[in-house]
């Protein structure tokens, strides 16, 4: 089975962060979810850390090792 983490920015600020966590919530899926805050000093290195792109939402979703 995968397993899924969803890296967003403030779901407050953030439609574009919000609308994949409605969508994994409604289906009931299983998720890690990270939020990285907006609007703060450094927050273009923390989405880095995650995004090479420097963009946001990402969906990580790693198979079970077999």
């Amino acid at each position: 089975m995968a397993q899924y983490t969803l890296i967003v920015g403030t779901k407050d600020w953030s439609s574009w962060s919000l609308r994949p966590w409605l969508a994994l919530r409604a289906i009931g899926v299983s998720f890690e979810e990270i939020v990285v805050p907006l609007r703060q000093n450094g927050t273009t290195d923390a989405i880095r850390q995650y995004s090479p792109a420097g963009r946001l939402p990402i969906l990580k979703i790693e198979e079970a090792g077999g």
